[in-house]
């Protein structure tokens, strides 16, 4: 106990101005009762017997003896605490570890439903077969098994218990096969081929197809025109179409000739080659695109016309590509800038003035590039409603913003959900103020989107953290609303942010990167959690942005597309693209890239103008790109990307 008075102390000396005496006891008091200390936790509650957190302790150490099953303890917790989250959470705990046990007879009392963990449910099938529940079960069973996806361990017994029984037949095994076949499963469908006692003919073929597609795709020239070699021709080629639409391209009029195809999967597989031939830029791309029928010439295939003669330098194609557009593409703004950039290039100046007038009234991406053109002040016209004081503070919101301050945010979500619902829109208005105040940004901007205040932006871009990020981007010789930009692209200001790849924090760094960030900045680095810690996060993410400006020539489209897409793809983007830098950036394969550049040039204008109030031309984050080792020149010119401009607002 004396070592942890002296933690806390020391704790407090270094945090005194974030978190109080109490917030740092109850910190440790939980790490420790997750551990299954409750001397600790008694101990705290006996000092702070009225603190709002306490029940979570008594959580903490519930859920540090779910070995033991302590049913009863939690039958009372959720009496005590009917509205809290944590009883879902202690009640799937609890499942889970009967599961895991096979304590069956209480599994299949507490198991719901099969929308959740695979695991889970194969013990739930499990189950049924100890507790001789088998009504229905063997169909149960063929269900959860046909699936071309690979499936648990933990249904093994589940399903060597099914096949004992008889009912696992050929097929039954070929159906699978199908299955697993389509989504290209070759480990799944090897597995089920050698548990055939008769296999087809065609499985081979189809087992080729997995393992060698263009060479067996070749074969099948060969092979007999039946239902079953057209069904496994078009699902490989569709699958190849947009993986090597080049080498498509050169096979698939074979293959359609020799195998009877219905209209629609032609028309499927001669759509995928056009559409990624246009993202290789390939010389056949318009004609695949002028062969498809007319149907086929939806939203992506008209914008991919566009960009493969924006990539070319074909102004008139452009112009007339964007035309033959229906008119709720041609008027979105993207297209709209891109009509006007045509008409400027083929002598149509008058309506080329006229979009970009109209344009330039947009606060985005494309009204900036717009308003840069004419030299025009750029648009921000704020918005707002009225908030409405919240007299009493749901209790869930109060024990939200406690578990936001402890840092136990996934926490506090839950109890932010059930909180929110509670109140009405004025009220949710007044909690973005009172989210902002506590330094809660990612709720702040997700309340604004929910109230559709889109151009309220002092709430949606949050100069947070100012302080920290000023002096680590002047540091790394970089701009504060560069940073910030970022984060609120990356992360939303969420710090604990992680993503499908595993990018965590502000900055969404990957371990590895930030292992060798670390070491290069002299840090101590203890792992992927230690990327939620705010001020880390962003030492080791904008030292980074450092390097990619270092590495690419101090250009920011190419520190944007490396941060994003890798630095491997925005090296390839370096060869044989356009110069310009909105071509460039329209014309980059990736869809997820283009649109990420376009959202962190309009949020570093827009924290360029909240920062300095006269924000720079958006021009000035422009220049051409180095293409084929050609120097980096002002864009549209010199005298515009210098500029700053005034702000307005005319609606």
């Amino acid at each position: 106990m004396k070592n942890l008075i002296a933690t806390l102390f020391f704790l407090f000396a270094v945090n005194a101005s974030a978190l109080t005496l109490e917030q740092l006891a109850f910190k440790i008091a939980y790490k420790e009762a997750l551990k299954g200390d409750d001397k600790i936790v008694a101990t705290f509650k006996k000092s702070n017997p009225s603190y709002r957190l306490n029940h979570y302790l008594d959580y903490a150490l519930l859920k540090a003896d779910m070995k033991n099953l302590p049913e009863t303890a939690i039958e009372d917790f959720i009496k005590q605490n009917k509205k809290s989250p944590l009883n879902d959470l202690l009640n799937n705990m609890l499942t889970y570890e009967l599961g895991k046990q096979g304590k069956w007879q209480k599994y299949l009392v507490r198991y719901k439903n099969n929308k959740g963990s695979q695991t889970k449910h194969c013990w739930y099938l499990n189950a049924r077969i100890k507790t001789a529940d088998t009504k229905g079960l063997p169909q149960a069973i063929q269900d959860f098994w046909m699936n071309g996806l690979s499936l648990p361990d933990a249904c093994n017994p589940v399903f060597n218990w099914w096949e004992k029984q008889g009912y696992l037949n050929d097929k039954l095994l070929i159906k699978r096969f199908k299955l697993a076949y389509k989504v290209n499963n070759a480990s799944t469908a090897r597995y089920l081929a050698s548990k055939m006692k008769k296999q087809p003919s065609w499985i081979k073929h189809a087992l080729l197809l997995m393992k060698q597609p263009v060479k067996t795709l070749k074969k099948s020239l060969r092979w007999q025109d039946n239902k079953i070699h057209r069904e496994l021709v078009y699902i490989r080629s569709k699958a190849l179409s947009t993986k090597q639409p080049e080498t498509m391209y050169s096979q698939w009029n074979a293959l359609k000739k020799h195998y009877a195809f219905s209209a629609k999967e032609k028309a499927t597989v001669d759509k995928n080659i056009a559409l990624f031939a246009a993202t290789d830029y390939l010389p056949f791309t318009i004609k695949a695109m002028k062969d498809l029928p007319p149907a086929q010439h939806d939203a992506q295939i008209n914008a991919w016309k566009v960009r493969y003669f924006l990539y070319k330098g074909r102004w008139k194609s452009v112009y007339k590509a964007i035309k033959a557009m229906p008119a709720f593409q041609q008027n979105k703004d993207r297209w709209q800038y891109w009509l006007g950039r045509a008409s400027a290039k083929t002598n149509r100046q008058t309506k080329a003035k006229a979009i970009f007038v109209k344009l330039a009234k947009k606060s985005n991406y494309y009204g900036f590039l717009a308003a840069d053109h004419m030299r025009l002040p750029y648009q921000f016209c704020s918005q707002d409603i009225a908030a409405s004081p919240i007299t009493k503070m749901p209790e869930n919101l109060e024990n939200a913003f406690e578990l936001f301050a402890v840092d136990r945010i996934a926490l506090a979500r839950k109890e932010w959900i059930i909180g929110y619902r509670e109140l009405n829109t004025a009220q949710r208005r007044a909690l973005a103020d009172i989210a902002y105040q506590k330094g809660w940004y990612n709720k702040v901007t997700a309340i604004m989107g929910a109230l559709n205040l889109w151009r309220n932006y002092q709430m949606r871009y949050p100069l947070a953290y100012k302080k920290e990020i000023t002096q680590l981007a002047n540091k790394h010789q970089l701009q504060p609303q560069w940073i910030m930009s970022i984060i609120t692209q990356e992360s939303a200001w969420q710090t604990d942010a992680i993503s499908r790849a595993d990018a965590r924090g502000l900055m969404q760094l990957i371990d590895p990167t930030a292992k060798r960030l670390s070491k290069k900045l002299g840090l101590k680095y203890t792992g992927k959690q230690q990327l939620h810690q705010a001020y880390f996060n962003l030492q080791l993410g904008t030292f980074y942005q450092r390097e990619l400006f270092d590495r690419f020539g101090e250009h920011p489209l190419l520190a944007l597309s490396s941060y994003n897409a890798g630095e491997t793809k925005a090296n390839h983007w370096l060869h044989d693209f356009p110069t310009s830098p909105d071509i460039w950036a329209e014309t980059i394969p990736y869809r997820e890239t283009r649109d990420y550049m376009v959202k962190i040039l309009t949020n570093v204008t827009i924290y360029d103008w909240l920062i300095n109030k006269t924000p720079k031309r958006i021009s000035y984050w422009l220049p051409t790109l180095p293409v084929d080792g050609k120097p980096i020149k002002a864009w549209p010119n010199k005298k515009v990307s210098t500029q700053t401009t005034t702000v307005r607002c005319s609606q």
